[in-house]
């Protein structure tokens, strides 16, 4: 009998509700499925048709780790998306290959850990306000905006550079995250102006889309922090856009969500191929399309 495995992490470990109808989808099918830790040392991967990531945000604490263990599951099943993809996507690097491509993205710059550039000299004379993050992370974690010359943005840029972060998630809970190469780019008033358009894409093929606006007083298009998320008819520039996109992945999407300033000019701000929210709350006939193509591939 084929198997699915849904792929979550021993920190976040979860059946969240997307998954569930996926689940439910699969069933109705004749197919069985599964929610495995990737950080399971016990799970026999091979009993599995496909392994697809859903939710393993963890991976932003050990990011080798997560790697080295979609290598490995790759040599014994199917895993979406591939090992290839997740190292392309897990650090944020990828933003600036996409800026250097000539796709719009916000003036974005990286620091490494192994340079130990000071933040003043990375960052433009001209940005007035700039966004801190981590070049590895998951839902927001370690963003802040910050004024460049601020005392506040040189300890949140060298915290991360150095000693990690701690962050503490809306339910209380504090994390400690490790230090990670730095991502630096100009803060865009678009993104509360306009929101942020989450465009999903399933087999390469463009299927949904929704918008998403900070609430009052943050930036952060993410309903972890309290976002308000609506249906959006993406416009074809938008769609075209978020193709132009994908084409840059190193290999074939299974699973995709792009999330840009949306416009005339679209600006990309994430390329979410790891464990992306895919809204089917939304557009409950769109889990269908998934599964479909689960069943077309197993």
């Amino acid at each position: 009998m084929k198997k699915v495995c849904f792929v979550s992490g021993s920190v976040y470990a979860l059946v969240d509700e997307e998954t569930r109808y996926l689940m439910d989808s699969l069933k109705k099918r004749g197919i069985s499925s599964k929610v495995e830790n990737w950080d399971d040392p016990k799970v026999d991967w091979s009993q599995y048709s496909l392994c697809v990531n859903r939710t393993t945000s963890n991976y932003m604490l050990h990011p080798t780790e997560y790697i080295e263990w979609a290598k490995r599951v790759e040599k014994e099943t199917q895993l979406w998306n591939s090992a290839k993809i997740l190292k392309w996507n897990h650090h944020k690097g990828y933003l600036l290959e996409l800026q250097d491509s000539g796709i719009k993205t916000p003036q974005t710059v990286l620091s490494r850990r192994t340079s130990q550039t000071p933040l003043n000299e990375i960052t433009p004379a001209n940005w007035n306000e700039i966004v801190i993050k981590p070049a590895i992370t998951a839902g927001g974690f370690g963003l802040k905006k910050l004024k460049p010359g601020s005392e506040e943005a040189t300890k949140h840029y060298n915290n991360i550079l150095n000693r990690g972060y701690i962050q503490v998630a809306p339910d209380g809970t504090l994390y400690e995250c490790p230090a990670c190469d730095v991502i630096v780019q100009e803060y865009l008033l678009e993104i509360t102006g306009k929101g942020e358009a989450s465009l999903i894409y399933f087999g390469g093929k463009y299927s949904h889309a929704i918008l998403k606006k900070p609430t009052q007083g943050d930036f952060r298009a993410h309903p972890m922090w309290k976002a308000s998320m609506n249906i959006r008819n993406s416009s074809p520039t938008e769609i075209e856009f978020g193709y132009t996109i994908l084409d840059k992945a190193p290999e074939k999407t299974h699973y995709a969500r792009i999330d840009m300033i949306p416009g005339e000019h679209p600006i990309v701000i994430e390329v979410e191929l790891i464990e992306p929210m895919l809204f089917f709350n939304f557009f409950p006939t769109t889990v269908e399309l998934f599964t479909k193509h689960i069943t077309q591939h197993i």
